[in-house]
């Protein structure tokens, strides 16, 4: 953190400490740059080995392109990411830009720690339904990097290996997905299994859309009744009741680990659902071929349940006292279509048409599948989620945890989702 601070930012950082990240622009404010005329940028984002390189590549193109503008970068894995980035907010030493994603902007951007973005940043090639995921009440805080679609990744390697043809996704329901998967682990017999089990969010959200529901309310809460909920946890009973996936104990070591551990990028799992981004991740893990498949649904649903999510954010810190050159950043990292190029699909797939467009050609043949897929979704997709209320960045290990509570039998289905409503909304109430 910065040690020499005026009266005013450290009163502003002790009114900080004690009200818990109630920013205005009056705190951590500083000159807008340095006295040989450059101004100093600090950047904070999350990510892997490959994304740190991939962001400094194209963070330099940017100082090549403004020399008059100095970035600092700082990056953390996602563990400690949003720790540090709140500790820094709440002592007035936000980062000028920097990276949120959809559970963790609306916290943010209720509590008056991001920038209004409007006139800093040009929109006006952006999807303008997706940059709703970005707004609270009509202000835009934040401005999407690009999107993603929760899917079902099928290994077509091990689906040849059992014997298996690739199953009809416009027309399988939740049965079949499990029987599939049943017949794969019957079929292979080495420690291969149809699929493993996934308590993401996204999942939930896509299933209870099927059934008419919706993850959140219009007053923050959880939108969904406690029956889809339970049927939800019932249904990965099912998959490991009927041998489709792992027992509880290999189910939760598996839950613990990220894509490239999972069973579809390491072979000895025939499908998996992750993000549409993570496709090329999967590939290169498995060398086999993915093909990327929709959610099963049921002949009564209302819709398929799909939606494009933003994959994550960028943001300004509403401190900042280099809003400017924070948003001519902003506007080089999601409308330039040089650094669209070097940023490829890691943050999602862009949403500038034009944009989009110019680096098609050049796109991986893994991001080339997932705008094909994309696009084959596109008369089906729902609305975009819009932001998340306080306390989402909390659902999904809430949700795990209650999952394990069935699939380890302590609860029932009903009894988990009972509990998971209660404790959500406690959470989400604050």
């Amino acid at each position: 953190m910065n040690g020499r601070m005026n009266g005013a930012t450290k009163l502003c950082s002790a009114l900080l400490v004690a009200g818990a990240l109630t920013l205005t622009a009056a705190c951590g404010g500083g000159d807008s740059g340095g006295g040989d005329g450059t101004t100093t940028l600090r950047v904070a984002w999350w990510g892997n080995d490959t994304r740190q390189a991939i962001t400094e590549e194209v963070l330099d193109l940017f100082m090549e392109k403004n020399e008059d503008i100095k970035v600092e970068m700082e990056y953390s894995d996602w563990d400690n990411y949003y720790d540090r980035l709140t500790t820094q907010m709440a002592s007035g030493d936000a980062p000028d830009v920097f990276s949120t994603e959809i559970r963790r902007m609306g916290e943010f951007g209720t509590r008056n720690a991001l920038a209004d973005l409007d006139g800093l940043v040009d929109m006006s090639g952006l999807d303008p339904q997706l940059l709703q995921s970005g707004q609270l009440e009509g202000t835009q805080y934040a401005i999407p990097t690009g999107v993603n679609a929760f899917i079902i990744a099928a290994n077509k390697t091990v689906l040849d290996e059992a014997g298996i043809e690739l199953p009809d996704d416009t027309t399988w329901t939740w049965d079949d997905y499990r029987d599939f998967a049943a017949e794969v682990t019957a079929a292979t017999g080495d420690g291969t299994y149809g699929t493993q089990l996934s308590f993401n969010d996204a999942y939930l959200n896509i299933y209870a859309q099927q059934h008419g529901e919706i993850f959140y309310g219009e007053d923050g809460k959880i939108g969904m009744s406690e029956e889809v909920i339970a049927d939800w946890y019932s249904f990965q009973q099912d998959l490991i009741d009927a041998k489709a996936s792992p027992d509880a104990s290999r189910s939760a070591e598996l839950g613990s680990t990220g894509v490239e551990a999972s069973l579809v990028a390491t072979n000895k799992g025939a499908f998996g659902m992750w993000w549409s981004n993570q496709l090329n991740a999967i590939t290169t893990g498995s060398g086999s071929e993915i093909v990327l498949l929709r959610m099963p649904k049921d002949a009564d649903a209302v819709s398929g349940g799909h939606f494009l999510q933003p994959n994550m954010f960028w943001s300004v810190a509403a401190s900042s006292g280099k809003k400017e050159a924070a948003g001519q950043l902003v506007d080089f990292l999601v409308n330039d279509p040089e650094a669209a190029a070097i940023i490829g699909s890691d943050r999602g797939l862009p949403r500038n048409a034009a944009v989009l467009e110019e680096i098609r050609a050049g796109l991986p043949e893994t991001d080339q599948a997932s705008l094909e897929f994309i696009g084959a979704l596109a008369d089906e997709l729902n609305d975009p989620p819009k932001a998340n209320p306080n306390g989402a960045g909390e659902m999904p290990a809430m949700l795990e945890r209650y999952g394990q509570e069935v699939v380890f039998g302590r609860m029932t289905p009903q009894e988990a989702a009972s509990g998971f409503i209660s404790e959500a909304n406690s959470v989400l109430s604050k």
